[in-house]
């Protein structure tokens, strides 16, 4: 690790860390060629929705924060990690802020939905609980697995609601990460128990009616 933060790029530690001074090296991944056909998309997913069909989905939404006065901006994958985007692209882009962060990384160009903290004043409902139903709603897949964090906007029993409208869970997994414990159990109502408790990321196994 070369870098003089916390753990991400939105701030930077006052002095330089030790780990700072030491050399970075970007190694070449181990790419696997195949013969197989597939296609990568960096659109907005609910514009592909319609033209894609597949056995089995797999969807890990960025969670935004269950913390009512936190905004979207604040835990944003591309406002924490823009400097990879930067290596990445290996371009120059225009900077803002004391971070001196992408201007494409700022609150009002990189929002997502699944990150929104407000409800909507139509419904009622959070604007996030609404986008993962309308996800899981108009996937062409028989299957699902949907991964999604106690630490998210949606209460566990909006999410469970959410669910219960688009098809079956057909099991659970719950990974701990403050204890790095990761137990299985099959489809009950005790996941929406420990959905309380802070760092439990669940994969939902998700049969559409």
């Amino acid at each position: 690790s070369v870098d003089s933060t916390i753990g991400h790029y939105a701030a930077y530690l006052n002095k330089w860390s030790a780990r700072s001074y030491n050399q970075m090296v970007l190694e070449v991944p181990n790419f696997v060629i195949s013969q197989n056909t597939h296609q990568v998309s960096q659109k907005d997913i609910f514009s592909i929705l319609d033209n894609t069909e597949c056995d089995l989905a797999y969807f890990d939404p960025p969670y935004g924060s269950n913390n009512k006065k936190m905004p979207p901006s604040r835990i944003r994958y591309a406002a924490y990690y823009h400097v990879w985007t930067t290596i990445c692209l290996n371009d120059r882009p225009r900077l803002f802020g004391k971070a001196g962060r992408r201007a494409d990384s700022s609150d009002k160009i990189a929002a997502s939905v699944f990150e929104e903290f407000r409800r909507n004043p139509k419904t009622g409902r959070f604007i996030v609980v609404e986008a993962i139903e309308c996800l899981l709603k108009n996937t062409r897949a028989q299957h699902i697995i949907l991964s999604y964090s106690s630490g998210g906007r949606a209460t566990a029993d909006e999410l469970n609601e959410a669910i219960q409208k688009c098809g079956k869970v057909k099991e659970v997994i719950e990974i701990d990460y403050r204890k790095n414990v990761m137990a299985d159990m099959r489809w009950t109502s005790e996941w929406v128990a420990d959905a309380e408790t802070p760092n439990i990321e669940f994969l939902f196994l998700i049969e559409k009616d």
